[in-house]
């Protein structure tokens, strides 16, 4: 592991997040298009390989980028969730003051459940002495787009839980890479 990742630049992102199962993703990618046609929106979707639900960031300036995955990892294996429904109910964007803007899939009664394990890991990555932000909108990136659109009604997509991931992810690469993961007990 050290070498791989030592060789990472400082524009690493390292977090913790839910993974869609394989068998939703195509499901997913089908809305991002049809969302995307029916906006007349441009832009770059989201690949199957990177989508996801980010549930909190890791960081420490301090630390090596090898030292801060091996204490994230402690983390992940330590960590104890039942597991959980997920489901996301509408589409919209967020908007942000930059040009593109994500589109996204957003819920109501179907994340519930996902802010209580939200709550739980954050609490479980401050007592690792990581800084952890405290706003979480739940969400999963179909498109970084054009222009921004308003909230829309989609057919649910919903899955059952049963681990997540920690995720590295590099600035200008169009990839994410997988250094753990854990099943919900």
């Amino acid at each position: 592991m050290g070498s791989a990742f030592s060789a990472v630049s400082g524009d690493a992102h390292l977090f913790f997040a839910l993974l869609p199962p394989r068998n939703t993703c195509p499901a997913i990618e089908r809305l991002g298009l049809c969302l995307q046609r029916a906006h007349r929106l441009r832009g770059q979707r989201i690949g199957r390989n990177r989508l996801h639900v980010t549930l909190a960031p890791v960081h420490d300036p301090h630390g090596s980028l090898t030292d801060v995955i091996a204490r994230a990892q402690s983390v992940g294996a330590a960590f104890r969730h039942p597991p959980f429904p997920l489901g996301f109910e509408w589409s919209e964007s967020f908007r942000l003051r930059q040009r593109n803007h994500p589109l996204v899939l957003r819920g109501d009664t179907g994340v519930h459940p996902l802010l209580q394990f939200q709550r739980d890991l954050r609490a479980a990555i401050l007592r690792a002495g990581f800084a952890v932000p405290s706003g979480y909108t739940p969400h999963i990136t179909l498109l970084w787009a054009d222009r921004c659109v308003d909230a829309h009604p989609i057919a649910p997509i919903h899955w059952p839980v049963r681990d997540f991931a920690l995720v590295l992810s590099v600035a200008g690469e169009a990839r994410h890479t997988h250094v753990g993961c854990w099943p919900l007990q």
